[in-house]
């Protein structure tokens, strides 16, 4: 069933999977904190359009997984079986219970046989007579299951010896598990992918949801106040998607209404309060000032305004760094494929905003 509030991006997804088709990488990470889209990005537009192209596409989360490697090398086991008993080029969901392939479930068969290695399963998708295409979700949960170093090390070694008919899009949410995968010179995939940000949604995004409300509604609604909102929740397109389907559902709310009903959710959430009541006083200074922008924690001015802040002769950048690596081992913060730091999400991101002063 078609989503009326998902907005698509087929020039991006044209883009990313051109550059793969025509050789230019065999792999891209895209990196974003989640709930920005990338999940219904890879369903909803790469798949799509590199199903058009050619490719046999598969796609895989690991969030969504119990036990990530071992649903995952049979997911993608029963993908290479699939491929082979069509001539058409397909997309194939692998779930933990039950495969999803162009609208079939396929239920696993529960009977015992040997697996093969991940690389031999590979080795096989890139036999057939189409390219194909791995769109690898939220892969640092791979990275962080026990006892998977073997399995990934054959994933490398498949992806290596087949890239020229086997491509990657891998995305990732935390950057101490994507570090641990592609950055680290120890790392499994040291240096295979190229690394992207995934973009953030802009103007164009906002409106196309005020279009919508308005055919659905009847009702006007300012676009610019629209498009400051979702400035103001750091372009998450999950929150503003509520708030319109709230407007929709209820034409008689307002956006200002509308809003703020939603951004006192976010306010009372749980979560957020508990985490910022987990940090130090310098931590909450630190992930302060990143979600305000600007300010260098490890600045001379940055250190002696916390040093005032704790009550405190002096932070040294030792200090500093102490607290900044505590507070990505919490995922309370990372960074983008940049470099820069960044709150670890927008949630969070936004409690700060909306109830630190």
């Amino acid at each position: 069933m078609k989503d009326p509030l998902y907005f698509h991006r087929p020039e991006y997804a044209a883009k990313l999977v051109n550059s793969l088709k025509d050789g230019i990488t065999h792999a891209f990470t895209l990196f974003a904190p989640r709930r920005m889209g990338k999940t219904q990005f890879l369903l909803q537009d790469a798949a799509p359009e590199a199903q058009r192209q050619g490719f046999n596409v598969f796609y895989f989360s690991f969030m969504d997984a119990a036990a990530p490697a071992a649903d995952f090398q049979t997911a993608l086991h029963d993908f290479v079986r699939s491929i082979r008993a069509t001539d058409k080029a397909k997309t194939f969901i692998g779930s933990i219970s039950k495969i999803e392939a162009m609208g079939f479930g396929i239920e696993r068969e529960t009977a015992t046989e040997t697996m093969p290695r991940l690389s031999e399963i590979i080795g096989a998708a890139a036999a057939d007579n189409r390219p194909a295409l791995l769109l690898l979700d939220e892969v640092q949960e791979l990275a962080r299951s026990k006892d998977t170093g073997n399995l990934i090390k054959s994933l490398r070694t498949g992806m290596d010896i087949h890239k020229d008919r086997v491509k990657t899009i891998f995305t990732g949410s935390s950057t101490n598990g994507l570090r641990a995968m592609f950055n680290d010179n120890k790392a499994p995939f040291f240096h295979f992918a190229h690394a992207l940000d995934f973009p953030l949604l802009g103007r164009e995004f906002t409106d196309f949801l005020a279009g919508v409300y308005q055919d659905r509604t009847g009702n006007y609604i300012d676009r610019a106040a629209l498009y400051a909102l979702f400035e103001r929740l750091y372009h998450t397109p999950m929150y503003l998607r509520a708030i319109i389907q709230d407007m929709i559902l209820n034409p008689a709310l307002n956006l200002e209404e509308a809003a703020a009903y939603r951004m006192a959710e976010i306010g009372s959430v749980q979560a957020e309060a508990g985490q910022w009541a987990q940090m130090k006083p310098l931590e909450r200074a630190i992930i302060k000032d990143i979600a305000a922008g600007g300010a260098s924690p490890y600045g001379r001015e940055s250190r002696r305004r916390y040093a005032t802040l704790l009550g405190v002769d002096d932070i040294g950048t030792s200090s500093v760094q102490s607290a900044i690596k505590r507070m990505k081992r919490r995922e309370w913060i990372s960074t983008d494929a940049q470099g820069r730091l960044i709150v670890g999400s927008p949630l969070l991101h936004t409690w700060i905003v909306e109830n630190i002063e």
